[in-house]
């Protein structure tokens, strides 16, 4: 075995063992005749493998149950975490516009959420209106990419919203990775790094008139709730209580899929994340009663779309 046919070898292992089971020898055949060829630029064949090896992991179709199943959750967590997303930023954009013209609203965790130091932008209200429109334009502009079918330009649009916010991060903390940051931070970043590796060329685009339909009306709805809803039953977050009704909702209707209920699952833990962290660190981790059973609430219905996950995977591949 020559040295360059050993090296091609090495690298066909970044490949998933299903994928490289029955093509093995013929890439790495394809491999050494372009390289004699000279059709294969030096490092290029690294790139390569490494992107479809990628694709090949979170692939649709033409793949064993489990990969498909995984690939489509990948794909359903950046969908449904940019949705969560885009509804936080319209939900700060009424909050805050009614503050702007002069309706002033009493509640105090949203209304301290600037005063925690867990945000990159400055408290005066012209700028805080600012961070809701850019909060939402970030999640809302990579989501209208994709459902018009420009799968590109939106894993482009999410890479540099991706990469801004981090280069922001890093400035505003100095390089500081506490767990609290993290946990406040990372359920921001990870649906945006989930649609640039989930949504390649091999993947189906999402049925854009049903997202369409939810995106305008979950605006619709949160804008007027953020504008003129207020309560004393807020607990950590509106958002855990719609995640509760989301859980519910989900199990009524009985149309359960492996890839639903675990991206349900997992957008659900982060819809949890960020305001655990954002009274723990105000309220130096005190919470009032209603915020627990919000949380054992929220934390139950989690674990029930796990076990309904897998549950539903192992009817699906038997």
């Amino acid at each position: 075995m020559t040295a360059p046919e050993l090296r091609y070898r090495r690298m066909v292992r970044i490949l998933p063992r299903w994928y490289r089971a029955d093509r093995e020898d013929e890439m790495v055949g394809a491999l050494l005749d372009a390289r004699e060829a000279g059709r294969l630029a030096a490092g290029r064949e690294l790139l390569a493998m490494l992107g479809l090896g990628l694709r090949a992991r979170l692939a649709a179709c033409s793949a064993p149950a489990r990969v498909v199943a995984f690939g489509d959750t990948v794909r359903l967590v950046a969908l449904l975490g940019l949705f969560w997303a885009a509804m936080k930023g319209v939900f700060s954009l009424g909050h805050d516009l009614c503050d702007a013209l002069g309706y002033p609203r009493t509640s105090g965790l949203h209304a301290s959420a600037t005063d925690t130091g867990l945000s990159l932008y400055p408290s005066p209200l012209a700028q805080q209106l600012g961070r809701d429109v850019a909060l939402a334009a970030a999640a809302v502009v990579p989501l209208a990419l994709l459902f018009s079918g420009r799968r590109r330009a939106a894993r482009v649009v999410a890479g540099i919203v991706l990469v801004a916010g981090f280069a922001a991060f890093l400035y505003q903390y100095s390089f500081s990775f506490s767990p609290d940051l993290l946990g406040y931070f990372v359920p921001q970043w990870l649906p945006l790094l989930l649609l640039i590796a989930g949504f390649h060329l091999g993947a189906p685009l999402p049925a854009a008139r049903n997202w369409w339909t939810a995106l305008a009306g979950g605006a619709a709805s949160v804008f007027y709730f953020g504008s003129f809803v207020e309560a004393d039953l807020r607990g950590i977050s509106w958002f855990a209580w719609a995640a509760v009704l989301v859980i519910l909702a989900y199990f009524a209707f009985r149309r359960r899929s492996a890839a639903w209920s675990f991206s349900l699952a997992v957008c659900c833990s982060l819809v949890l994340i960020q305001p655990l962290v954002l009274v723990a660190t105000m309220a130096a981790g005190t919470f009032q009663a209603l915020d627990l059973v919000q949380v054992f609430l929220a934390g139950a219905g989690i674990a029930a779309l796990t076990a309904a996950g897998i549950i539903d995977y192992r009817r699906q591949t038997a």
